[in-house]
């Protein structure tokens, strides 16, 4: 499709470029599904197309069976698929006719675009100037694919291959505190993960000191939610790089067959590469900057890995769009000077752009600055006030700062098409808003486009239990909810919060007393949870017990008996 790069025995033909946008800490682009526009995750970890079947829904998409007992796994687990076909699949200025994607599992967005479709020929990975390119080699095994480089500084390491034929993603052999381990380079995984089982191979004990617990809430393609800590790495090698003292993301379970450890993108950012699948070997160059997400800042990985190039890019962004693809690789890997450094003068050279504003609203979020995120949200919804992402995400910053303009936010959101995700973010601000029963349709239809493959299904659940015993609506039904989201994912307290309301306001008192008990051993500071057992105590007839109850929970939060209070519950029933 092009003329070849160089002349000469090794030649590369270049089939096209992907442009890339990271939202957020997804590689993305814009492709057509039956002539409509979608933003697709790229995921080289994802070894065949994939979408939710809320997605598939959307796009207007027939499903069908797969064959029986075929299922798809990763990070929370294995998952039921069906089959969709995309009759036109637009993508490099091109159309392509009936291509197939997976449905199922947990919803990720729009979908991914998998490594049947990357990996059919060689591919260039270049994140963090936003290019993904693809290639056909030809004679060119002994040659070095590194092309960029001016002074033949680079990295090299040899691919290996996948338990199946048919799989096309790329693996390779790294090293961590000397072990051996096997590692799937995945553009879709946030962050660069190892298993629990490998971590404890390369002598690493989640339980050891100077180890970081996280929250249970990474999700991949499974139904479960998982935990995960943050560990010290004493050094970590892939092929001819080394970086020493850093840390890592530990996950409980499994990342998929005979994965050891997901090289995320984060990783894939800090460099820019050359996957040459014709000669199994990947040659890539450092770009600088933090290499892991959860390391603890955007220098603390040593000094630039041994046999890289200082600067894989000596091209410094010219562009407006060219410092926002910069501005948002940064806040990507949680380099946040850099991150709104780069989009403060994407704003100077392009001031008239939403986007440019709202992104950077995201990285002084990230800063924590929430007054200087509220005036570029301010300034991006002066240019385009249909953006719905922009809306939501100021309605949040206002709900405790601003009500009424949180209230307006959401009642112009409300106006607007919404995709799943956004749905249900505008469902949370309903009730943190005070609304619950405004929340209650938009949860009814994110639980019925998502299957129990779904991680998040859970939590939803949960909301929709929450919700429909704030209004008093339903509430066996709310019963039923929260006890689903308890079975599906364990004593959650924010589950048996809702569970103890909900059995309040049914008059089992016994079972509320309980589900808030537990809640308290886990956060004895639980104002909420506190408040809500001295009720139940009260109208058990345990007056003494309730009372204190009700005093320690005014002394943790003096608003906690007005919320109450809001939603009619009162120490008499």
């Amino acid at each position: 499709l092009a003329a070849p790069l160089w002349a000469g025995e090794c030649q590369l033909t270049d089939f096209g470029t992907l442009p890339v946008e990271m939202v957020g800490d997804k590689a993305t682009t814009v492709v057509k599904i039956n002539g409509q526009s979608a933003r697709l995750v790229i995921d080289t970890g994802a070894f065949y197309n994939i979408m939710s079947a809320a997605s598939a829904a959307s796009f207007g998409l027939d499903t069908k069976a797969m064959p029986f007992g075929f299922r798809i796994g990763g990070v929370g687990g294995t998952t039921d698929t069906r089959q969709a076909r995309v009759k036109e699949f637009g993508i490099l200025d091109s159309t392509l006719k009936n291509i197939d994607f997976l449905v199922g599992g947990t919803d990720v967005g729009n979908g991914l675009i998998g490594a049947n479709l990357l990996d059919l020929v060689d591919l260039e990975i270049d994140l963090a100037h936003g290019k993904v390119t693809l290639f056909k080699s030809q004679h060119c095994e002994k040659a070095s694919l590194a092309y960029w480089t001016k002074d033949g500084a680079y990295n090299v390491v040899d691919t290996e291959p996948s338990l199946r034929d048919s799989d096309r993603r790329t693996f390779v052999n790294v090293m961590v505190n000397g072990k051996k381990l096997h590692a799937l380079l995945d553009t879709g995984a946030a962050a660069t993960v190892l298993s629990r089982i490998a971590a404890e191979r390369a002598g690493i004990d989640v339980n050891g000191p100077n180890v970081k617990r996280g929250p249970r809430n990474f999700f991949g393609i499974g139904r479960k939610l998982v935990n995960s800590w943050t560990v010290p790495v004493d050094s970590f090698s892939v092929g001819t790089e080394t970086i020493q003292h850093s840390q890592m993301q530990v996950l409980d379970g499994t990342l998929g067959e005979d994965v050891d450890m997901l090289l995320g993108v984060d990783f894939i950012l800090a460099h820019h590469m050359f996957i040459a699948n014709s000669s199994k070997k990947i040659y890539f160059t450092y770009n600088g900057g933090r290499l892991f997400t959860y390391a603890a800042a955007s220098n603390d990985s040593g000094p630039a890995p041994a046999g890289s190039a200082a600067s894989a890019d000596p091209t410094a962004p010219k562009t407006a769009n060219d410092y926002l693809l910069s501005g948002r690789a940064h806040l990507a890997r949680g380099e946040l000077s850099e991150a709104i450094g780069d989009l403060d003068e994407a704003i100077r050279l392009a001031p008239d752009q939403a986007a440019y504003y709202r992104a950077r609203a995201n990285a002084h979020l990230a800063s924590k600055q929430p007054q200087a995120a509220l005036t570029d949200l301010d300034t991006s919804l002066s240019l385009d006030p249909k953006d719905l992402d922009a809306l939501l995400l100021r309605a949040a910053l206002r709900v405790a700062r601003d009500r009424p303009g949180a209230v307006s936010d959401v009642a112009a959101a409300s106006t607007l098409p919404a995709n799943a995700a956004q749905s249900r973010e505008l469902a949370s601000l309903y009730i943190e808003l005070g609304q619950p029963a405004a929340a209650l349709p938009l949860l009814d239809a994110w639980i019925s486009q998502h299957g129990d493959g779904d991680a998040m299904l859970g939590e939803v659940l949960n909301q929709r239990c929450w919700a429909r015993t704030l209004s008093n609506q339903s509430l066996d039904d709310a019963l039923k909810d929260c006890r689903r989201a308890i079975k599906r994912s364990g004593d959650n307290p924010a589950y048996l919060n809702s569970l103890g309301l909900v059995q309040l306001r049914l008059g089992h008192y016994a079972e509320s007393i309980q589900a808030y008990q537990q809640v308290l051993a886990k956060n004895p500071h639980a104002a909420w949870a506190r408040y809500g057992l001295g009720l139940a105590e009260i109208r058990s007839g345990q007056s003494d017990a309730g009372n204190a109850d009700l005093t320690s929970a005014r002394a943790l939060d003096s608003h906690v008996e007005a919320r109450f209070r809001q939603y009619g519950l009162v120490t008499a029933p």
